[in-house]
Order: C-alpha cells, then structure tokens, then sequence
C-alpha cells in the first residue's frame, strides 16, 4: 500500500501519544505486518523503518514514475497557477504522472481521494530514477526548514532525514538514522582539513554536511531550524562531551 497524505506519523506504538519515529512520504510504499484497530504496523520499503501509522493514511496507487525535487509542491485540480490546491507535497514524495504537457504534470490519485487526477509544475518533479549531481543542493533547498524529532517532512525535519533525503537525490538510498548512516561503506576521512563538500561529520545523535571545506549545513535544535555554520563553531558548541566520531565521503 501507499501513504495517501503528504506525510503520516510513523510511532512507535499504535497510540497517539507514542514518540514519533519518523514520517512516510505522499506515495512511499509500505508492507503491511501487523493492525491493531485503526492503526497498522508496516515496514516503509524506502529504507525499511518498521512502526505504527494510522490506516486512514493508507491507499492504493498506480506505479510511481517520478518524485518531487523542490522544496514542497502542490497538487492542483487544474492545470493552472489559480486552481485550487488538493494538498501539498514535500520534497521526495513520489507521483503516479500520467503525462506531461508543457509546464504541467498530469498525475493519477488513488481512490482515497475525492479527485483521481491532479496537476503538478513540470519543474517540480523529475524521475523516480533520476540521479542529482550535486546532492548537496537538495540539501540547501531546506535551509530555514524548522527541525522536528522525527520529522523527515519538508514542513519540519532533522539531522538524520536532512542526509537521508539529499543522498536519495543523488539514488543513494540511506538508512533513516544517524547510528545506522554513519556505519555506511564510505570513504572515511581522518584530516579534518581535507573535508569538502557532499562529506558528512557526525557526532553521537547528530550529523551534518559540508557544503565546502568549511561550512556546513544541518538541521539542529540548538537553532531548531536547518541552517549553514562555519564546523568549527559547531564543534566549539558540541565541546569535550560530543566530539567527532566520524568524518565520511558521501560523493
């Protein structure tokens, strides 16, 4: 099955009280393992994350062609800037599109929704195969994104989800949390002055990218919010009780 909303709550238990663990994407696919009233529990294929979302948030889609590379888009229901909006997508939402006419993307919507087609800037979207160069960019698109726990959405994100959705950009598809990326078959680099941009620098919890040799981006709650900052204030900040455990080549 498909998530039908722009993103569900994955939780850790089927209450609305349990802690967020992550969110699934507008179109992700799920297996479904287990239900538990109105919840289920389910593995999201992405990167195989298991836990509890609301199976009201679940349907049906054709295949997927193409995913979202902005920011955030909106599915409209016509083909012009003044339609009304059915609701918005973030960046790595996947569509089901039906075809493409000049500046606009036709896409198929499952039976869930009131609409089964909708339309989409042309430019919002590129294959579900396509690979972006430079990586790093996806991730500078997010810059001022507030952070949230948990959040993988572009409305609010973290560390973790800030790496993750840039290395999908580039077809690399990472697992969702910094104690698993950071065990990743990558070029390990022990100089700190040799980091450059699309290298990742984690610390315990917590990971950030390099934009250039100096700067990098990430998501945080010292700033709750993802923005670029020289690494050695950070490092300055983080102090003797988060050192660096580990500097990788993510190009």
């Amino acid at each position: 099955m498909n998530i039908i909303k722009p993103s569900s709550h994955m939780k850790a238990e089927p209450i609305e009280t349990a802690k967020l663990e992550t969110e699934c994407l507008f179109g992700e696919s799920v297996e479904i393992l287990e239900t538990n009233l109105e919840w289920v529990y389910c593995k999201l294929l992405t990167d195989n994350y298991h836990g509890w979302i609301k199976k009201k948030d679940l349907g049906h889609f054709l295949p997927r062609t193409h995913r979202i590379i902005s920011k955030r888009s909106f599915l409209l229901k016509g083909n012009n800037a003044k339609s009304q909006c059915i609701h918005y997508v973030p960046l790595g939402a996947q569509l089901s599109v039906k075809k493409i006419i000049g500046n606009w993307a036709e896409v198929s919507l499952s039976n869930n929704h009131n609409h089964k087609i909708a339309y989409i800037p042309s430019n919002h979207i590129v294959t579900i195969d396509n690979k972006v160069r430079d990586w790093v960019s996806v991730a500078e698109k997010l810059i001022g994104t507030p952070y949230k726990w948990g959040g993988r959405d572009s409305i609010g994100l973290d560390c973790s989800a800030l790496l993750q959705l840039s290395c999908q950009a580039y077809g690399d598809n990472i697992p969702r949390n910094t104690d698993e990326q950071v065990t990743l078959q990558k070029e390990i680099i022990t100089d700190i002055n040799k980091l450059d941009r699309g290298f990742a620098v984690f610390w315990k919890g917590h990971v950030g990218l390099m934009v250039d040799q100096l700067n990098c981006i990430h998501a945080n709650a010292f700033h709750m919010e993802t923005i670029i900052e020289p690494l050695n204030d950070i490092i300055v900040r983080m102090g003797k009780e988060y050192q660096i455990i580990k500097m990788m080549n993510f190009n």
